[in-house]
């Protein structure tokens, strides 16, 4: 690689890192940064390990910057954030199954709120109705 190269890297990884302490203190910083500079997006995967994590910190720091309760995504929001990591690499084809993001995060130490199962339809016919007859 050219040294001009190494050197605009490193430069990006330095101010990555301190990028980083503001995904956490200041999150609508942090994501208006990673919006801006270029490469952000790659750095943060590679950073992150992978784009499972990446998107989980993408997502999560959204929850944070809206002011939610904790900064547990949602599936959903997990699956946007990863959309918009593949979008901004280049790579939407290569997009993983929602299930398989959230189980990757998971086996990771990361909790993903998963929507509420819905009962099968035969259950919901078998329960009483609450009309009185009339």
């Amino acid at each position: 690689m050219h040294p001009a190269g190494c050197a605009a890297r490193s430069l990006l990884r330095v101010r990555f890192m301190v990028a980083s302490r503001l995904e956490h203190e200041r999150p609508s910083e942090w994501l208006r940064w990673l919006a801006q500079e270029p490469n952000a997006y790659d750095v943060l995967v590679a950073h992150a390990g992978g784009m499972a994590r990446a998107a989980y910190r993408l997502a999560s720091a959204r929850c944070r910057a809206r002011g939610d309760v904790g900064a547990t995504p949602t599936l959903r929001e997990l699956q946007v954030a990863a959309l918009t990591l593949a979008q901004q690499l280049g790579v939407v084809e290569t997009l993983p199954i929602t299930s398989l993001l959230a189980n990757d995060c998971e086996e990771q130490g990361l909790l993903v709120i998963r929507p509420m199962p819905t009962p099968p339809s035969s259950r919901r016919s078998s329960v009483p109705s609450l009309r009185r007859a009339g």
